[in-house]
């Protein structure tokens, strides 16, 4: 049985047993899982996946939010189309995860120099307080570098 039917299942469970709504996901397997089925356009689950991709995923460092943010990376850089998740949208739902691998991907965005995604990838930054040691250290070297984008977020924070 795959994941994704297991993950079914238990909310049919939860729902019918206990009255409870889906558990949220924190399996980088099962949403990679939801992924493939999104990037099927003709795939029966399409819609539900869909969902639980914008909806149930749980935001910081858990392994379902690495995969969510690199999806959604995909999206906005073009690599993967997904009519439902503009490049705008994208951009909401990582600035929605709260720290952690969100925070890579648009440092990785906003240092970038693809000028189509920096300063969007920079807006967001500006409202995130969730940084790690790391991702201040990279800005640095960046602002260091003479990045403008980096000297713009990091003054935000000032």
């Amino acid at each position: 049985m795959s994941l994704y039917q297991e993950y079914i299942d238990e909310i049919a469970t939860r729902k019918k047993d206990l009255g409870l709504n889906p558990k949220p996901i924190d399996s980088a397997d099962l949403l990679a899982e939801i992924i493939v089925q999104i990037k099927d356009t003709g795939n029966a689950q399409r819609e539900d996946s869909l969902k639980f991709f914008i909806y149930n995923a749980i935001p910081g460092t858990t392994s379902a939010a690495g995969v969510k943010a690199q999806f959604l990376k995909e999206i906005i850089l073009g690599e993967s189309v997904v009519a439902e998740i503009t490049a705008e949208f994208a951009f909401e739902l990582l600035s929605h995860m709260k720290g952690g691998p969100s925070i890579q991907v648009l440092l990785s965005l906003a240092l970038s120099d693809d000028t189509a995604v920096t300063k969007p990838a920079a807006d967001v930054l500006k409202t995130q307080v969730f940084l790690y040691e790391a991702d201040t250290d990279r800005l640095t070297a960046a602002f260091k570098a003479g990045n403008a984008i980096a000297k713009e977020i990091l003054e935000s924070y000032a």
